[in-house]
């Protein structure tokens, strides 16, 4: 599988003498579905962040489909086919369900934008059934769900996710979860921001992990999962608990 997105030697923060990312390399293939890890302050948020181009870069490169992008606004960014899903503040409350997505979907042709609606309303029916409700007297799941939804308008070739689980009780974060797993099956390539350790790993194919900014661990989930040290870090000790 090819790189859709390439970061190399990435070097970011809001203010040029203190950067928060120290030389982060991360590559991310066609169709895979990585999730970010790591301790808080490690850097996560800051790295999607920079990526879709709201954080400044001091130094490195970030490509997608080997294009450099570090220098491009994060509207252009979008138009290049890197959506980003924030954790708060990601849709419209006072608009409804389709004004919501009929917003996002401006930055299309005007043929294609009645179509593109029209697919979100089938890959969430849950929002179908109410496309006239207020965004904000919807649940969090359903927001998320808003949000992503937004985000898909354009058919991305990234979809960035910064812990969409955030404030979600169980049940919806494994609905908010199932939704993504699909989407990803459908060919979207994934990379999400995601505290939940367990969870995250459970519904990716790769797992990064950061610590003070730097890339402390790559791996596949299977084997961030079982491995020690991992474990012992980030896991609880579920490693030995699985042994005992």
């Amino acid at each position: 599988m090819s790189d859709v997105l390439r970061v190399r030697d990435l070097s970011a923060g809001y203010q040029p003498e203190l950067a928060i990312l120290k030389g982060v390399d991360l590559a991310v293939s066609e169709g895979e579905f990585v999730v970010l890890l790591g301790p808080n302050g490690a850097g996560k948020s800051t790295l999607v962040k920079t990526v879709a181009g709201l954080v400044p870069v001091h130094g490195g490169s970030i490509q997608l489909r080997g294009e450099e992008i570090s220098d491009l606004p994060a509207h252009l960014r979008l138009r290049h086919g890197l959506a980003f899903v924030p954790q708060t503040e990601n849709i419209f409350a006072r608009m409804t369900i389709r004004e919501n997505l009929q917003l996002a979907a401006q930055i299309l042709p005007k043929p294609a934008r009645a179509e593109r609606i029209a697919a979100m309303m089938e890959t969430f029916p849950d929002l179908a059934r109410r496309p006239g409700t207020r965004a904000g007297s919807l649940s969090g799941g359903q927001r998320q769900m808003l949000a992503v939804a937004r985000a898909l308008i354009i058919d991305p070739e990234v979809l960035i996710l910064d812990e969409p689980s955030a404030g979600l009780s169980p049940l919806m974060v494994s609905e908010v979860f199932d939704r993504l797993r699909d989407i990803n099956a459908r060919g979207t390539t994934i990379l999400l921001v995601e505290q939940n350790v367990r969870a995250g790993l459970e519904i990716a194919s790769r797992g990064v992990v950061l610590v003070e900014g730097r890339v402390a661990h790559d791996a596949p989930s299977d084997a961030l999962t079982n491995d020690p040290i991992v474990a012992d870090l980030y896991l609880g000790g579920h490693q030995k608990e699985a042994q005992a």
